[in-house]
């Protein structure tokens, strides 16, 4: 990077829109005297003030980084050489040692993964497999309903697929990394709240599903299946697919 040519590019620019280097000064709230250093190749324009520079000059910065105008044909060859300057000033300019640098480095990796880290903690939901023990399902004249029994901390999904004269409804439980470690604690305390008959405050998840938003024909029979297929999945399988996943999933309550 040439800064004696940026400095005559400079003046040249300046000298275009017939300002003094007081008047380029003012507009850029710096001292004349900055612009005669910039001008004489004895220092280049501060990053911060490159953008209002270049606008004020009706240039680019690839262009004033240049030290003249580009023609489109070259200008991605001159970004690259530019590219390739700031890097080697930077280098020579080191006032930070590679050890700050490094370790300026590990604190932002650092601060990332902490980032990352939390919002899995609090976001990011697993699937949770088949456990007999605490689902139920009964189907009435109106509803669906199903229970999640002795526990708070899973979140039920669900999905309808219609097949001909059949309804099948697969349900799917999944639960926040955040609550994995409570959700094993609130399972042996329902265990033991149901061993020793103490069931006053036992905890239920329940959905409700009425039967008129799902059915598109009142005799069609119900099939509710708890799957750890990804529902995604379900919604757009093809008959194929859709068998295969019934199979790996688990028939928890009918009526035909």
């Amino acid at each position: 990077m040439n800064q004696l040519k940026i400095g005559k590019f400079i003046a040249e620019c300046r000298k275009e829109k017939k300002l003094t280097q007081n008047q380029l000064a003012e507009k850029l709230n710096i001292t004349d005297r900055a612009i005669s250093k910039w001008e004489t190749g004895k220092g280049m324009p501060d990053c911060s003030i490159m953008l209002n520079l270049c606008d004020e000059l009706g240039i680019n910065v690839n262009e004033l980084l240049t030290g003249e105008k580009i023609n489109e044909k070259d200008y991605k060859e001159k970004a690259d050489e530019n590219i390739v300057s700031m890097i080697e000033i930077v280098d020579k300019n080191k006032k930070i040692s590679k050890k700050m640098i490094l370790i300026c480095a590990t604190i932002i990796c650092a601060i990332l993964i902490y980032i990352m880290a939390k919002i899995g903690y609090n976001y990011v939901e697993t699937t949770v497999n088949y456990d007999g023990r605490i689902i139920t399902c009964s189907i009435t004249d109106n509803e669906i309903i199903y229970n999640i029994e002795g526990i708070d901390v899973l979140k039920p999904y669900y999905e309808v697929v219609s097949t001909g004269d059949e309804t099948l409804i697969f349900f799917t439980n999944k639960i926040r990394v955040a609550d994995k470690i409570e959700s094993h604690r609130q399972t042996w305390e329902s265990m033991a709240e149901l061993i020793y008959g103490k069931n006053d405050h036992i905890r239920k998840t329940e959905i409700v599903i009425p039967k008129k938003d799902i059915l598109n024909n009142q005799n069609n029979s119900i099939k509710v299946y708890y799957t750890e297929e990804p529902l995604n999945k379900i919604k757009h399988a093809n008959e194929e697919k859709l068998k295969e996943v019934i199979n790996d999933s688990y028939l928890i309550k009918e009526q035909k």
